[in-house]
């Protein structure tokens, strides 16, 4: 049978686009390589667990964020559970949308200065709705020196250690919080027992 010009036409459209759809589906089936530990975990960020773990899990999270709220519980139920076989690192991913979260970041990171970053944390999330005020009363409840930490929140060393967080962030192509990487690889999820069922998979494997 001999085909037509008009013919071949669409049946190179055909077999292209059959050509296209293999090759993303190729791309797409390839396993990510997983992100250095050195890169996700630096010497200026927060861990909590086994720093010598198996496995390993970083946050990129808003304090602001209801989302970040939500896993954070689950995240303290994996921690307490797994101390000796994981470790946990949150690194600063403040969204615009949320005016006092560059603020948050840096109360956290002041806390840490006196030795209370996840008693900072822990509070953060647990009142969301942030302020002066409500920062000024978590400081109190956790009998911070209120002296020290106005003077370690006015360092610029610290908003600028939130921004670098946050700029790495950006260059990985994260655009949203949380994002997780387990053990190097961005997980893809979408609520809090996908979290927990991936990383007791990791745990159990390991």
């Amino acid at each position: 049978m001999k085909l037509t010009s008009e013919s071949k036409f669409f049946l190179g459209i055909i077999v292209g686009t059959i050509l296209i759809v293999v090759i993303a589906v190729i791309l797409l089936s390839r396993p990510q390589k997983p992100i250095e530990k050195d890169r996700l975990i630096t010497p200026a960020t927060y861990t909590s667990g086994n720093k010598n773990a198996n496995v390993w899990l970083v946050e990129f999270s808003d304090f602001e964020c209801p989302a970040c709220k939500l896993f954070a519980k689950t995240i303290e139920t994996l921690i307490n559970d797994n101390k000796d076989a994981l470790l946990f690192a949150h690194r600063h991913y403040p969204l615009p949308q949320h005016l006092f979260s560059v603020k948050a970041a840096v109360s956290a990171e002041a806390a840490g200065k006196q030795g209370k970053f996840w008693e900072m944390w822990k509070e953060l999330y647990a009142a969301q709705t942030l302020s002066e005020s409500s920062v000024s009363a978590i400081v109190k409840t956790l009998g911070l020196d209120e002296k020290k930490f106005a003077s370690d929140s006015a360092d610029p060393s610290l908003q600028a250690l939130v921004e670098q967080d946050k700029q790495f962030g950006v260059s990985l192509g994260i655009n949203a919080t949380p994002t997780f990487f387990l053990n190097g690889v961005k997980l893809d999820i979408g609520k809090p027992d996908d979290l927990k069922r991936k990383v007791e998979e990791a745990l159990h494997k390991n």
